[in-house]
């Protein structure tokens, strides 16, 4: 599908709808910064704990107050702005960031990744990861220490999947200029899920 009219523009500001059990707000936002969505995931700090029985418990701390000064910097002003929450932040950060992959298409030795982003649908078009180019992103996306008590902490650098994106960028559609780096990550592991995908697919089923 050819996206003529740009869907996504970073530059815009936004106005997120937020329901509440006192009505809907308004929050007019203007979209964080790559910079900002990087500091943003680096301070959210995932908790894994083994409960044993191979069940596991994944929990993010300090989630609130991460999206709360988050979105404390990139609220606009307005005459009477309507209060928000910490819990209240954690949904417009969320609306922000919304990126899933509706499909992955490989194109001769690219995929063809199709997201669902705020505002509408976009496209990246990336060339097919090598296994050093997935190997170099793992180590560098996610840091995972061992805490006492069976539990992990996890802290992802978006800036691994942005390296990573620039090294395979050929073209996106959607998009009035680049696309930030929060949709980078997503169209980066779309890719990465097909690669693999794919390895399963031809390997002989008697192997």
């Amino acid at each position: 599908m050819e996206t003529n009219t740009p869907v996504f523009d970073a530059t815009v500001p936004v106005g997120l709808q937020l329901r509440t059990p006192s009505g809907v707000k308004t929050i007019r936002v203007r979209f964080p910064s790559d910079e900002q969505w990087t500091e943003r995931q680096r301070r959210r700090k995932v908790i894994i704990k083994q409960l044993g029985r191979g069940i596991s418990e994944t929990i993010i701390p300090n989630a609130e107050d991460v999206d709360a000064a988050l979105l404390a910097k990139i609220r606009i002003e307005e005459e009477s702005p309507a209060e928000v929450d910490p819990f209240e932040a954690v949904k417009c950060i969320e609306q922000l960031g919304q990126t899933d992959v509706d499909d992955v298409v490989q194109a001769g030795d690219s995929f063809r990744v199709t997201t669902r982003v705020l505002g509408g649908t976009t496209v990246h078009l990336l060339r097919m990861p090598s296994a050093k180019d997935v190997f170099e992103y793992r180590r560098g996306f996610a840091r995972v220490l061992d805490l006492p008590f069976n539990k992990q902490e996890l802290t992802i650098n978006l800036t691994a999947a942005a390296a990573l994106y620039k090294r395979l960028f050929q073209s996106t559609e959607g998009y009035a200029g680049e696309a930030p780096i929060i949709h980078q990550a997503v169209a980066v592991k779309g890719a990465i899920d097909a690669l693999e995908a794919g390895f399963q697919e031809d390997r002989d089923p008697n192997f």
